[in-house]
């Protein structure tokens, strides 16, 4: 046995994880052995950490409440795409009667089971009888307040029950399903379909374009501050732990000792910060039944986070803990007598955060907007990193060029100058979060200014709606009662053919008044008994022709009265669409005595002066000649905005909380200012400094680094939404009031908590605070 594996034999002590476990247990009592002091940076570092993963919990729970929502439409919907022809004791008739109401979808669906066996739909215990619906809690309660007063005249049923969790998305979504009359659900026309049973997942396309965009910056923007927040949190009281560092040093601890000892110190406030976080997750959980942003809300036990995410949390804050620890603890453990003495910070280096602009330009510039959302991301990501690591730098600049100035001024900058670290890294913070938002913003001006382009013109009809099996008289009624509702300008209705059979292949057969025709058509003269036809056919049809007309209600054969004179087609509800090439357009009186079979009226429809209960109302006149008509009662373009409004409202909250959390560690950080600084106050205060002074020097002290921070913001926000808006395929619009309002209010936050903490200066001021030990 050699002399040396005797003597590591004989002091098992020096086994090298026993001596690291023994520094890093010196720190952690070192974290709560030093007094109040001691305690009050736990607590800071604990609340700090603990809302920051609650928050990073709410994120890992995101996806599977996202996966549980999509769950539940799958469980409640339904094969359409292949008709079961008979009927058995296992079918059902169903037909979709969805329809809107001030803004918010209103799932409905007409059933009439076939069967003592026909499958029920999710939540519902059995089935409601003709005129009997079964509703969700939240249509319940609408029903029931004035302000569900019109959508109670269009669901003109009587409540026989209660339709449960499982078949919901959400606690407050608007669901019902009602009984159908007998004989009004036909599986042989396009509104009704015989089914099975309940269970089907459609192809779903997922976000597109500006929404896809929209989503993934803002996840971006909305949990990159969380991170950075973590690591502002883990450093509050870092000039005290620095000095207890160097004091380690100075009797004869190494560099790695001391590194060590830091991290065991950090950890304690790190480990204390995750249970905190998880308690105040599960303490606040119940509440999501409760909340909904964009009109999408979600299940308390639905709030799941994701097994690896939920350990990936937890883990990357201790990762993280350690990292910060020592990156920060380098220069204590390299110059002892440097910190004990607080010299200046030395100048910080520029081109490695320059860099990371070059990487994140790179990187969007590969973004595809089919296959590589990572780019999207990555680049975000270090753009927004980027800004917040050069505001430190910029921020220093500044400081060192103050020269002149008031006595708060001067007293402020000197203060800066000497260590301005806390107050840099509780800017950094929010200069992610504000370029981030700035960018949004730029983002959103763009998909608002194409939409107001894309949208028609004021008094251009953009209501639709289909009643289905009609006569083809029934098209001047339908017009005639909805054209009669208050603030309805007009109305055309006609009746359509689709399948038509001609000597010339298929088209389409509309009939309807001139008024209604030249809503589809520019027709110029025209008068009852006038046919045309829609140019762009290769074999327009021609007079004399037969064509065979079928519907589910029957067949008929018309044949041209007259030469149809070719038409060019009109997009009624700028969507696009219109009639096609060679579609036939008649006029009521081309088709007397033709004895058309019964099918669908399209009806068109705007207003000279549009409000909500306008919109209503004439709903309403459509619903009283089918109930089947309710499902195309809505406007042009609805669905798009629908998702693109509902994405922006989750991505603002997401970017709110994350600036919640930001403004939390400004407090934290003022209120640390304040307590490593009583000192030095109080020695001023002594000198005669009026009060006045050192309150205008604190603020000071923060709309220096606030104002550096905020022009970072603008000069990278801007250019990123720019190039965001690139990716999406929208031209480039700056919304500058709203980029105005959201830097005003980050500099509000920031000037208000700095506000907020001047009380405590009086404290911070008194004469016992200049003893020291």
């Amino acid at each position: 046995m050699t002399g040396t594996t005797a003597r590591r034999t004989a002091h098992p002590r020096n086994f090298a994880p026993l001596r690291w476990g023994r520094e890093l247990w010196l720190g952690a009592r070192m974290s709560v052995s030093g007094g109040r002091d001691a305690w009050i940076r736990l607590a800071l570092i604990t609340s700090g950490i603990g809302v920051a993963v609650a928050l990073l919990l709410v994120a890992a729970a995101a996806p599977g409440m996202s996966q549980n929502r999509q769950g539940r439409y799958d469980m409640r919907s339904y094969d359409v795409s292949t008709q079961l022809p008979e009927p058995t004791e296992q079918t059902l008739l169903i037909a979709d009667v969805g329809t809107r109401y001030h803004g918010e979808s209103v799932y409905g669906r007409l059933l009439t089971p076939e069967g003592a066996e026909a499958p029920l739909p999710p939540g519902v215990d059995e089935f409601p009888g003709p005129g009997r619906m079964v509703v969700s809690p939240g249509l319940e309660r609408l029903l029931d307040s004035a302000e569900g007063e019109l959508l109670k005249e269009r669901l003109d049923y009587r409540v026989v029950g209660t339709v449960g969790d499982e078949g919901l998305a959400d606690p407050g979504e608007l669901v019902y399903y009602a009984g159908a009359e007998p004989g009004l659900l036909d599986p042989d026309t396009p509104s009704s379909h015989r089914i099975d049973g309940f269970g089907y997942s459609p192809v779903s396309t997922g976000l597109q374009g500006p929404a896809l965009v929209l989503a993934l910056a803002g996840a971006v923007v909305a949990l990159l501050p969380l991170g950075v927040f973590v690591a502002a949190a883990l450093r509050f009281g870092s000039d005290r732990r620095d000095r207890r560092l160097a004091v380690l040093r100075l009797i004869g601890a190494d560099a790695w000792t001391a590194a060590r000892t830091a991290c065991g110190e950090t950890l304690i406030g790190a480990l204390a910060g995750i249970g905190a976080g998880f308690g105040l997750f599960y303490a606040l959980r119940p509440l999501t039944a409760s909340i909904e942003i964009g009109g999408v809300g979600g299940f308390a036990a639905a709030l799941v986070p994701h097994p690896l995410l939920a350990v990936a949390v937890p883990v990357g804050v201790a990762i993280l803990a350690a990292a910060v620890t020592l990156v920060s603890t380098a220069r204590a453990a390299a110059d002892p007598l440097g910190t004990a003495r607080r010299t200046a910070r030395p100048r910080r280096r520029l081109w490695w955060r320059i860099a990371l602009f070059a990487v994140g330009v790179g990187l969007l510039a590969t973004f595809d907007m089919q296959t590589s959302e990572t780019a999207l991301v990555g680049g975000i990501l270090a753009l927004l990193v980027g800004a917040g690591l050069v505001t430190p730098w910029l921020f220093q600049i500044a400081v060192s060029r103050v020269r002149r100035g008031s006595v708060p001024v001067l007293l402020a900058a000197r203060r800066l100058h000497v260590d301005g670290s806390s107050e840099s890294r509780a800017v950094v913070g929010l200069v992610v979060v504000v370029t981030g938002a700035v960018a949004l913003q730029t983002l959103m001006a763009g998909s608002e200014q194409r939409r107001a382009e894309d949208a028609l013109p004021a008094g251009e009809r953009v209501y639709s709606a289909h009643v289905p099996d009609l006569p083809v008289a029934g098209a001047a009624e339908v017009a005639e009662r909805v054209g009669a509702v208050p603030q309805v300008d007009d109305a055309g209705a006609v009746a359509e053919y689709w399948g038509v059979e001609s000597p010339n292949g298929p088209v389409s057969l509309h009939v309807g008044s001139c008024a209604a025709l030249r809503d589809l058509a520019r027709i110029g003269g025209c008068s009852d008994g006038g046919v045309f036809a829609v140019e762009g056919a290769e074999t327009p049809v021609e007079q004399g022709q037969r064509l065979r007309i079928r519907s589910a209600r029957g067949t008929a054969a018309w044949e041209l009265p007259e030469a149809a004179p070719s038409v060019a087609p009109r997009d009624p509800v700028g969507l696009g669409g219109g009639p096609e090439a060679g579609a036939v357009l008649a006029t009521t009186g081309a088709v007397d005595g033709a004895d058309l079979p019964r099918t669908s009226v399209s009806v068109l429809f705007g207003f000279d002066t549009e409000t909500p209960r306008a919109v209503e109302r004439a709903r309403n006149a459509v619903a009283e000649f089918s109930p089947l008509a309710l499902r195309a009662s809505t406007a042009a373009g609805d669905g798009d905005d629908t998702q693109l409004a509902r994405v922006s409202a989750l991505v603002y909250a997401g970017v709110g909380a994350a600036l919640a959390v930001v403004g939390l560690g400004l407090l934290i950080s003022a209120v640390e200012r304040l307590r490593t600084t009583k000192r030095e106050l109080a020695v001023l205060a002594a000198a005669g400094t009026p009060k006045r002074v050192l309150a205008l020097s604190m603020l000071y002290q923060a709309a220096i680094p606030l104002g550096v921070g905020l022009a970072v913001s603008a000069a990278v926000g801007i250019p990123l939404g720019a190039v965001l808006l690139d990716e999406a395929g929208v031209p480039f619009a700056v919304d500058t009031a709203a980029i105005a309002g959201t830097i005003g209010a980050a500099a509000a936050v920031v000037l208000s908590v700095t506000a907020l903490s001047l009380p405590a200066l009086a404290t911070s001021t008194r004469p016992e605070n200049l003893r020291t030990e």
